[in-house]
This record gives C-alpha cells, structure tokens and sequence, in this order.
C-alpha cells in the first residue's frame, strides 16, 4: 500500500476492490489520483488516529513518503489548500519519531518553516543550529555533502570574563595545572585577549592537559579527541570592543568576581594601574555593574533560549513561576584567602553568591544564568596550592567537563568535506600562515569535489564558529583570517602602545579623541620588531585586510581627508578610545537650530555599550561627517545629503538617539524619513550579529531635551501616539505624563515628519 511501502500480498484480489479509486500497477496497489489519496488519507486521520498511542504507529510504520508528504510540525503555517497531519510538540517523543524517520531531509522539508522545531533538530540529528537558520539551497548542500559521510566533532570553548584583577588568569593556570616556573610567578595583566587552542582534553570524564601531548605527526588522532579550548579576556574597558569577535552561544563561560571587593564600590578606586575607565562610558561603574555587564553580554550573545532543566538546581525565578534552565555559565569567587574578618565555614559560604544575586534583584532572567550548584569559591595563591586548595579547584573542573558535556553541539556533525577543510586550515595556521586567500583554498577544495558555494558553507560554519574570520563581501570575500588572536593582537598593539601616552601630542589626539593616522599605526606594529620580527612584517604585509575587517567589525574605520587622496597621512577612527564628552556649548548650539524631534530607540532590556561604537562607524558608509570634530564618546555627527541638513546620532545609558537639524528655516520631511529609515536599517544589521533577539521600541522624546540628556523618563512609544499623532491638528496632550504635575504636550507637526509607513515595535532576530 502507499502508506507503508508494502507490496501487495497475492492473496489482495484487485477485482474485489469497488468504486474505481485503486489502480494497479505491477506488484503495488496506487491510488487512482491525488484527490482520491488525500481524500482517503483526511478519512483515515480523523477516523483512526484517534489517541497518541495510534499516531505514534503511524509515525513508527508509515513510508517516509507519506510522513514527508502530511506531516508538519504542531506550529507550521500550511499554505492555502494544504492538506497535512499536525504532529504535537508534546510529548517530546512524537516529535523524536517525526524527526527519526525523515532523518537528514528534514532540514529540506517545508516544516523547516516552524524556527520552533529547529532546537529540537538540531539535537536529535547532532546537526550544527548554524545550519538550519540558511536557506534552503545551503541546506540542500549540507544533507548531500553529509551523506557522503560525515564526522562527530567534540569540541567546546570556555570563556573567561570579569573585571581587570579578579584573577581570571591565575585560575586558568591552576586548572590547568602544569608545573611551570612561569605559571607559578604572580600573573601579569592580560592585555587583549588570550586564546589557548585545546588547553584540556575530557577522558573518562576528567578534565586533563591536553597541551603537551598535541604534535604535527600524530594530527588525525589529536582531532578525535575530546578538546576544550580557552579564552581569557581582558577585564579593561578598553578592550570591550573587540571581546565580539569571539563572544559566542556555543560557548561556556566562567565569570569570575573578586570576593575581596565590595560590589556597591566603584571599580575604579581599585588597581588602578591594572584598570583605569577614567573618563570612557564605564567611568562610575561599580564592581557589581561589572558583575551584571558580563551576565547581561552572556545572555544577549550566547542565550540560546535551551529550556532543558538543571537537575540539581531546585530554585523558582519570581514572576514567572517556572524553573531554573540550564545554562552554560560557571560563577567562580576568587581571592577568598584575601577576606577580612570572615570566618570560612560552611554556615557563610554562600553568603558571596547572595550578594551576587542581590546585585542583579531587577534582572530576573539574568538570575537564571547562574545557580549555586556551578558557584565556587577558591583561592590562587601564586605558590603550590595546599591539599584544600587543590580541592576547591578540582570541583571547578568538575563542573566544566559536565557543562561541556551538556552543550548543544557537543558531538555535533558535520561533513567529512567540511572536516578536511578545518585541518587544512589548521594546518596552514600551524606553519604561521595567519591570512589566506579564498581562491587558493578553492583549489585545495577542489580535490575534494566542492564547488565555490561548498567552499563558502564551511567558510561560514568556520566563521560562526570562531575558527576563523571571514565574510562574504565583496571588499572581504577574497581574504580569509586563519590566525583569530593574530588579528586581535593587531588591534591590541594599537590601542596599548605605551608611547601614547608618553608623546604629549600622541595623548591629546589619540588617547582624548581615538583618532590615528595610519602612519603612526604602521610604526606601532614596527615597534614589535626586535621581539617578533615575523609579526610586525605580518601586520604591515597585510594592512589594508586588517583594515578593513576592523571597518567591518566597527573596531575603527578611515575618515575622509582633504582631497581624499589615501596616503601615509591618513586618519583613522576607533571610537571605543575616545574619551570626550559631547560639550554643552555643542548642545546648546543644535537646541537652538531648527531641528526634527528627537527620535529614540528605547532598549528594554540591554543595549550593549560597543553597539553605539558600531554604529558610528557603520554611519560613516552613508555619510560624510560634518568637520573635523565631529566625533564624541557619546555622540557623532554627519552630513546628510539634502543641503543644509546635518544629524547626530547619540547614546544614553538606554538608548540610542537620532536627531536631524538645519541652518535653514525649517527641516524637510523627507529628509528626516530618509536618515531614519537608512539608519534604522544600520541598527538591524548590527542587531543580527547577537543570537538572542535585541528588543527595542522606536519613538521619541516627549520633551525637547538636549542630545544624549537621559531620556528614559521622557521616552514616548510611537505605538502609543501614532494614531492620535495622524488624526491632530494640534498638539495633544502627553498621554505618559498625563496625570502627572509636569503633564505638557508634544509637538504633532515635528512627531508626524519623522513617522514611516510600519509599525513601531521592533524585535530582530537572528534568522
């Protein structure tokens, strides 16, 4: 019969069959058309499956063809005149079962359509999440590439973040464990960022060096092993900027927090030598503003939204009543030897951890990242540690291998073509390779039978991944960045060269303003020379790639020069440096202008503080600035394209604003609709970058405040008077400050110029 793939049985006699609707053909029995077999099929779903237990027969016994051809996943939008089978998503099993039969071709099923099923694929089949968010050629390719074969890898990334002198190198040497004079001498302030490619290896589900025992000869079995790398960020805001080039959801993290500091006190007044955000965003932060930052950039970047419960941890979350989710997100308490009149014992060993949680009181999903089952407290001598020592650390661990080994893509697989490729690339960036060119790899692949749109699928995955740095691009596509750190430490000599602040000149220009002149960034990587002459010859040879993929990443960009001749003399731009505040008399200057109303982009839960910085650059692909000092810490300014118009852009500790202004006597409607929808369309494609959804509201200040004032108090939803906007003809009142003492009106004339023909509230996610 169709729905089961079995042959008709010699004792079926065809001519006993009535009405007309079978037809035979040889040794299978066919329906006489469509309409007849679905017919058949809707009589024989709503009469006969009935109960779960008889659609999971259906989904055990049924052909492929029939589960591929009806069955859809619970929240599939079928299309008009559709006919299909709805498999619940409870229980789990029917979902397994739906999944099992169709096996790698589900990914190029129409129910793919559902992004709700794509978890749940993506773990059953140990496929890759990176993959099924592509479209549906790219997928096509993956199932054909993987069913020519196809490898487990079993790999993981830890990243450890905390503010500048927590200890988080000093813990990385005592998990690591390796008796080396260096590892036991007092750790220097890591600058930059740190990777350690397979640090630890898991055997026998014990965390053990896995550093000593890589060589070239033996590469095959070393990439079968069971391998975890490290990366250590820096903790100076300085840095902040670059940590997106590897801040990922397939990541775990261990956050680590001095215990010997007092989170309400500002971090400034500790280490100073260490950590000194004097005049950048952070300047007041306390050290619990750290603690919340670092959570907070964890769940924007890396949540993932898994809602498999933690076994061990029993808590409720207030409000929404439901259990703590595991997450990939270690809580260490280091310096526990430096308190002060603390008695350790197991009465106060937690007491560390509820202060951490109070910190974070208003932020009840951040609470769910951490849980005292993976919060430890250690102490890190720079000597041997002592019996109990040793003990604290070897439960941190112990909580990485069962971390790890609860990661989604742990044991994940992917294509044996895809495989070689990684080695290959592993292999170039052994020999010191640290940039390659695309259409070199294109005929290494070629042995493989890949073809151009092969190559850019596992470029892609590499990407994702954080093996590489590469994009599509027209101005990028052709360079490939094999050696990640090599790229951020290129980023890193800049930004730490120490004659910046011995030069008087260097210190007002760069270190107050961000600005630098290409030949100056040149002589920083030549000053590396006497100690890695290969190197600084690596960032000179190949400076317009860097160049350019820090244009792309919003780490710095080129600003026009008088006659736009690109020389030795040219500048360049890297906001996270400036440390100039917008001056009032800018303020004032455009508060007297003719100008739009301000418009704000309201993040309701977190707007990351180099999201701004991205910004800005990103701008400065549209337009050109208005003069030389047009950039701030916290605001920028360009010229539109419409004569005697001009706009700054500006961030608040919740928002980003638009503003645009005029000498002449009036703003353009056209003109404001056009900036704000060409920006909006800059803020959507940075937003893509973070995994978790950004959410925000457009509207607008229903005061005219000044640029970068605070505006959360004064932030009106568009969606709450756009229609009372359209239908006014005066100004109507404030409806959030209606009943208040300070209630006043907006002004209809400037809300309705900027308004756009879409709804309001924005939610963008990665697709």
């Amino acid at each position: 019969m169709y729905f089961t793939d079995v042959h008709l049985r010699d004792i079926i006699n065809f001519t006993d069959i009535q009405g007309g609707i079978i037809d035979k053909q040889g040794s299978i029995l066919k329906f006489k058309s469509d309409d007849i077999r679905h017919d058949v099929m809707y009589a024989f779903v709503t009469e006969c499956l009935v109960e779960d237990s008889d659609l999971e027969f259906f989904l055990t016994t049924a052909s492929r063809d029939v589960i591929s051809e009806y069955c859809r996943s619970w929240w599939y939008e079928r299309r008009e005149g559709e006919r299909c089978l709805y498999v619940p998503d409870e229980p789990g099993k029917m979902y397994d079962l739906f999944i099992d039969k169709l096996q790698l071709d589900i990914i190029t099923h129409c129910t793919m359509s559902d992004k709700r099923i794509t978890d749940r694929i993506s773990k059953r089949l140990n496929i890759p999440e990176e993959v099924l968010g592509r479209n549906f050629d790219a997928r096509q390719r993956f199932v054909k590439n993987s069913k020519l074969g196809s490898k487990e890898m079993f790999r993981a990334r830890g990243m450890i973040v905390g503010c500048a002198g927590a200890g988080k190198t000093t813990l990385l040497r005592k998990l690591h464990g390796r008796i080396e004079t260096d590892w036991n001498k007092p750790s220097k302030t890591t600058i930059g960022l740190e990777v350690h490619e397979d640090l630890f290896t898991i055997e026998d589900n014990k965390l053990i060096d896995f550093g000593m025992d890589k060589t070239d000869s033996d590469e095959k079995p070393y990439l079968d092993k069971k391998v975890i790398s490290m990366t250590d960020f820096a903790g100076q805001v300085a840095y902040y900027a670059c940590h997106q080039v590897y801040l990922s959801r397939r990541a775990f993290y261990i956050v680590v927090v001095d215990m010997s500091k007092k989170l309400k006190k500002e971090s400034r007044m500790y280490d100073r030598d260490r950590h000194d955000p004097t005049g950048s965003l952070f300047h007041s932060w306390t050290y619990g503003d750290y603690v919340h930052f670092w959570l907070q950039t964890i769940n924007t970047y890396c949540n993932d939204g898994i809602t498999k419960k933690d076994p061990k941890d029993t808590r409720e979350i207030k409000d929404s009543g439901v259990n703590v989710n595991f997450q990939p997100v270690i809580l260490v308490a280091t310096h526990k030897d430096k308190l002060v009149g603390l008695c350790k014992t197991s009465d106060t060993m937690d007491a560390f951890f509820s202060e951490v949680e109070e910190c974070l009181s208003k932020e009840q999903t951040l609470k769910q990242l951490i849980s005292p089952y993976r919060y430890f407290e250690v102490e890190c001598p720079s000597k041997v540690l002592t019996r109990d020592q040793q003990r604290s650390i070897d439960l941190v661990k112990k909580c990485i291998v069962e971390t790890v080994q609860q990661l989604p893509q742990w044991g994940e697989k992917i294509p044996l073509k895809w495989f070689e490729i990684e080695r290959i690339l592993n292999q170039k960036k052994s020999n010191g390779d640290r940039v390659l060119k695309r259409h070199q790899l294109m005929e290494t692949a070629k042995t493989f039978l890949m073809d151009e749109n092969d190559l850019n699928d596992v470029l892609r995955y590499l990407h994702e991944i954080g093996k590489i740095i590469y994009f599509s691009e027209d101005k990028l596509k052709e360079t490939i960045i094999i050696d990640v750190q090599w790229f951020v430490d290129a980023f890193k000599y800049i930004i730490t060269d120490k004659k910046h602040f011995a030069r008087k000149d260097s210190k007002n220009i760069f270190v107050n303003t961000g600005k630098i002149s290409k030949k100056y960034i040149e002589e920083v990587w030549k000053s590396i020379k006497g100690i890695y002459n290969s190197l600084w010859q690596s960032y000179v040879n190949n400076k317009d790639d860097i160049f350019q993929y820090m244009n792309k990443l919003g780490l710095m960009t080129k600003l026009e020069t008088k006659g736009g001749v690109d020389n030795d003399e040219k500048m360049y731009y890297i906001p996270s440096m400036n440390r100039t505040d917008l001056p009032d008399g800018r303020k004032d200057e455009i508060y007297r202008k003719q100008k739009s109303s301000m418009m704000v982009y309201f993040f309701k839960s977190y707007l990351p503080h180099f999201f701004f910085f991205r910004l800005v650059v990103n701008c400065l692909r549209k337009w050109k600035v208005c003069n030389e000092e047009s950039f701030f810490k916290n605001a920028a300014f360009y010229k539109a394209e419409e004569a005697g118009h001009f706009f700054a852009i500006a961030v608040s500790k919740t928002s980003i604003q638009l503003q645009v202004f005029t000498q002449d006597e009036s703003v353009k409607e056209e003109c404001v609709k056009k900036i704000r929808q060409t920006v909006e369309s800059l803020i959507k494609e940075i937003t893509e970058t973070f995994h978790r959804g950004i959410i925000y509201d457009s509207g607008f200040s229903c005061k005219d405040i000044n640029i970068t004032d605070e505006d959360e108090e004064y932030f009106l939803k568009e969606s709450e008077i756009i229609q009372e906007i359209r239908n006014s003809q005066e100004m109507p009142p404030c409806p959030r400050h209606l009943f208040e003492p300070n209630d006043h009106k907006v002004d209809a004339n400037k809300i309705h110029m900027c308004l756009l023909e879409r709804g309001s509230s924005m939610s963008i996610r990665d697709n």
